[in-house]
């Protein structure tokens, strides 16, 4: 069996990862453009603060995240993922109420720390109505991550780096510049809009743009998060996003982002602080935020996995792992995931 991957992103990487240790022979395909898998937080949060829930999946996701991660640290001999617990700085007495009914849960227990007078009087001047940390927090070095595994598999002879040609491709055989493949997989992220047999699925191009601060009098033992999150990255220096600009195919970075993100961190800290770098990139999202993985239903040689969202970092390596056993063993998707759930647009 051999597969073709198009697409080194977090994605493209996460499967083919899986497909080695299953012996299972592949090549990837990858134009460079990995704008949303280098760019992004890579932020591991069990929470979505809005309502004080459970990530989706969570008590599977996480686990199965970090393993990952710790595997490829042995692989590569370098420190990828960084365990920071988030400061959640409420926004209003509901959140907070959300927060102090959760806590004592018992699903809630592996990923909220009991509020302490501590937390609930959290000494800023921005603390209006309470801070609740996090467990199991940490993020991923995005950029590292991405470089270290197309490197590596550059370096075992799996990976070409250059753009996809439509054209040169036949979907019924499965065949790619007269090589043929038992799957073709689209791991594309935002360019699936572009693809010919994909681009139906409902996804959106969401820009977002990034800041890099520094600063001596911000602490640097936890991210801090509310209407931003700030996240120390070393050297007290901290990484500040993120804006959401709709339909906007571009990483050109602006004022406007700047000036987003600038006015947003001021609801984390008063402290002074120096902008180093502004970055942006174009998320792959989707509106039920919930990935595409499946096969196309004219051309069953083409498969997908993409969409991975906001979340990516926590959720790539097991949705990944999944699509994988759905195209080798036949195993049913996650009805969540499974791209059929659009059969009807």
């Amino acid at each position: 069996m051999k597969l073709l991957i198009v697409g080194g992103g977090l994605a493209g990487t996460s499967l083919a990862h899986h497909l080695l240790k299953r012996g299972v022979d592949f090549e990837i395909i990858d134009n460079g453009n990995n704008v949303s898998s280098t760019v992004a937080g890579g932020i591991l949060n069990p929470l979505v603060f809005r309502r004080m829930t459970l990530s989706w999946r969570l008590d599977e996701l996480l686990p199965f995240a970090y393993n990952y991660y710790h595997e490829l640290e042995a692989l590569f001999g370098c420190e990828l993922l960084k365990f920071v617990p988030i400061r959640r700085l409420f926004a209003s007495e509901q959140e907070r109420g959300y927060w102090e009914k959760k806590q004592s849960q018992e699903a809630f227990q592996a990923y909220m720390h009991i509020q302490t007078e501590f937390d609930k009087n959290f000494p800023s001047s921005l603390n209006t109505f309470g801070t609740g940390v996090v467990k199991q927090s940490g993020f991923v070095e995005a950029a590292k991550y991405i470089e270290y595994n197309l490197n590596y598999f550059e370096q075992l002879g799996k990976l070409k780096r250059e753009s996809v040609d439509f054209s040169q491709m036949d979907p019924e055989t499965g065949s790619y510049k007269g090589k043929t493949y038992d799957y073709i997989v689209f791991c594309e992220g935002k360019d699936m809009c572009y693809n010919p047999w994909f681009g139906y699925l409902p996804m959106q191009q969401t820009k977002g743009e990034v800041l890099t601060i520094q600063s001596s009098e911000i602490d640097e033992s936890e991210s801090l998060n509310r209407k931003c999150f700030m996240m120390p990255i070393g050297n007290q220096q901290f990484r500040v996003g993120s804006t959401y600009d709709w339909d906007q195919d571009n990483v050109e970075i602006t004022e406007k982002g700047r000036d987003t993100i600038v006015e947003n961190l001021k609801s984390v800290t008063d402290a002074p602080f120096t902008i180093v770098n502004q970055i942006a990139g174009v998320r792959p999202t989707v509106k039920d935020r919930r990935p595409f993985l499946g096969k196309h239903a004219t051309y069953p040689k083409l498969a997908i996995g993409n969409g991975l969202g906001t979340k990516g970092y926590m959720i790539a390596p097991l949705i990944m792992f999944e699509l994988m056993e759905y195209l080798l063993d036949g195993k049913e998707l996650d009805k969540e995931v499974d791209i059929r759930r659009f059969d009807k647009l």
